[in-house]
C-alpha cells in the first residue's frame, strides 16, 4: 500500500507564535514590532522578540494595523505620462524601494489619457486611506494636484506645485549636471564651442544653460561670446540647429540640450561629411538607455538620477516632518567617445631621444 505524505497544513505566523518562541506575553511583542517607545521594555527583552520575529519570519499584518492605529501603510504614486517613459519611470522603481524598506506598499496612479486627469482614481485611493501621495512627471514641469486632498502628506519629484506653491520637491541637480559636461568639454582644449539647446523658457534648459556659463567661465571665456541656439529637445531640431552650425566654418564642439539632440547633430554632421570626435565633438544630457551608449560613438552624457530622486522623494515622504524645499540630485558625468581633443589642437611634442651610450 503507497504511503501518502503527511504535510503540514499552512499557518502564519502570528505575534502568539512570536511570544511563545521569545517567552514574553503578546502584548510585549506587540509594543516591540510596533515600535512603542513610549513603553518601557528592557532592551534584552527587545532584543529576543525582535530575534524571534526574524527566526520564525514573521511578517506583519497591515491591514490588522492599519484598522487598529487607524495609519494606512499605502503610498500614492500620481504620475503624468511617467509609466511610458522607460527612462523616467525608473522614479517608481526608487519610489518603491524606499517605501517598501519601511513596511509600505506603492499604489501608482497614471492620469495620462483620463478624462478628469486621474481626479476620481486620486479621490478613491484617499478614500481608502493613504500614507501620503507623490507626484510625478517625465520632466521638471509644473503639475496641477488633484483638489480636495490637501491634508494628505505630498512629496513632488521631477516636478513643480503650481505658481511656486510651497512644497517638498525632489529634482535632478540639472545645474551641476550641465556645469560638470561643459567643463569636460572646455577640458578637452575646445574653445569654439556651440550651445543647442531645448526650449529657452524650460527650467531644464534653463538651469543647463546656467551651468555652461559657469564652466565657460571658469575656463576664461566669456558666455555672450558662445553662439546659442534653442530648439524642441527633438532629433530633428537638432539636426536643424547644427546644421546652421556646421555647414560653415563649424565649432569644433557642440553641447546639445539632450540625447536626441546630440542624435540629430551626430546626424547633421555626419551628412556634411564630418567625423565625430575628429572634426567636431557631440556631447548630450540624459543618458537615455538604448540610445546613448548606442550611438557610433558612443555618446558622452550626463546621466539623469530618476532612481535615486524616487528613492529620496518616498524617503522624505515617510519623514516625520515635511519642510518645504527644494532637494537636488546630483547627475553623473559619463563620459565616452563622441568628445575628444579639439581638430586643430596642437600635436603633442616628441619625447626627446635618449642616447643609447648615456647611462640610464
Amino acid at each position: 500500500m503507497a504511503s501518502r505524505k503527511q504535510t503540514e497544513p499552512s499557518h502564519r505566523v502570528t505575534m502568539k507564535d512570536v511570544a511563545r518562541h521569545a517567552g514574553v506575553s503578546q502584548p510585549t511583542v506587540s509594543f516591540v514590532l510596533n515600535d512603542r517607545r513610549d513603553v518601557s521594555i528592557a532592551a534584552d527583552t527587545r532584543a529576543r522578540v525582535l530575534e524571534s520575529a526574524k527566526a520564525l519570519n514573521f511578517q506583519p499584518n497591515r491591514a490588522a494595523q492599519s484598522l487598529r492605529s487607524n495609519r494606512s501603510y499605502t503610498v500614492g504614486v500620481i504620475a503624468d505620462r511617467l509609466v511610458s517613459q522607460p527612462y523616467a519611470g525608473h522614479i517608481v522603481l526608487g519610489v518603491q524601494q524606499a517605501v517598501q524598506e519601511a513596511g509600505y506598499v506603492c499604489f501608482v496612479v497614471e492620469t495620462a489619457q483620463t478624462s478628469d486627469g486621474g481626479t476620481a482614481a486620486v479621490a478613491n485611493l484617499v478614500q481608502q486611506g493613504v500614507a501620503g501621495l507623490i507626484y510625478a512627471a517625465p520632466g521638471p514641469e509644473d503639475v496641477t494636484p488633484v483638489s480636495g486632498v490637501e491634508g494628505v502628506p505630498t512629496v513632488f519629484v521631477n516636478c513643480f506645485p503650481p505658481d511656486g506653491a510651497p512644497a517638498v520637491t525632489v529634482l535632478a541637480d540639472e545645474f551641476q549636471g550641465g556645469h560638470d559636461v561643459a567643463a569636460a568639454v572646455f577640458a578637452a582644449g575646445h574653445t569654439d564651442v556651440a550651445f543647442l539647446g531645448g526650449p529657452e523658457d524650460d527650467y531644464a534648459c534653463r538651469e543647463r544653460k546656467r551651468g555652461f556659463d559657469e564652466a565657460a567661465a571658469e575656463a576664461g571665456l566669456r558666455a555672450d561670446a558662445v553662439p546659442v541656439r534653442y530648439g524642441t529637445y527633438q532629433v530633428g531640431s537638432g539636426y536643424d540647429l547644427a546644421m546652421e552650425f556646421l555647414a560653415d566654418d563649424p565649432p569644433t564642439a557642440l553641447v546639445c540640450g539632450n540625447d536626441r539632440m546630440a542624435v540629430g547633430a551626430l546626424m547633421a554632421a555626419q551628412s556634411l561629411g564630418l567625423r565625430c570626435p575628429e572634426d567636431v565633438s557631440i556631447v548630450g544630457f540624459d543618458d537615455q538607455p538604448d540610445l546613448a551608449d548606442q550611438m557610433h560613438p558612443p555618446l558622452t552624457t550626463v546621466a539623469l538620477p530618476h532612481q535615486q530622486m524616487g528613492f529620496d522623494a518616498g524617503t522624505l515622504l515617510l519623514a516625520e516632518t515635511h519642510d518645504p524645499g527644494r532637494h537636488l540630485v546630483p547627475c553623473e558625468y559619463v563620459p565616452r567617445s563622441s568628445l575628444a581633443t579639439p581638430r586643430d589642437a596642437p600635436a603633442p611634442a616628441p619625447a626627446p631621444a635618449t642616447d643609447p651610450q648615456e647611462p640610464q
